[in-house]
């Protein structure tokens, strides 16, 4: 009965992740308008990039 339960369960679960579908906006914008996905992925980097940096001591000389 247990095993049986469980085979039950598990059955239902791959039923719904198969039908689950995830819309995502940046999903979106890299398939839809590669040029503005790719921009948008640039200046998110460039940001973090600068963030970094900033937090490197500056030689006083």
């Amino acid at each position: 009965m247990k095993y049986f339960l469980l085979s039950v369960i598990d059955t239902y679960q791959n039923q719904m992740e198969s039908k689950y579908q995830e819309q995502s906006i940046l999903t979106d914008l890299f398939t839809q308008n590669k040029f503005w996905g790719w921009m948008g992925l640039t200046a998110i980097a460039i940001c973090i990039a600068i963030i970094i940096w900033s937090f490197y001591p500056q030689d006083e000389g």
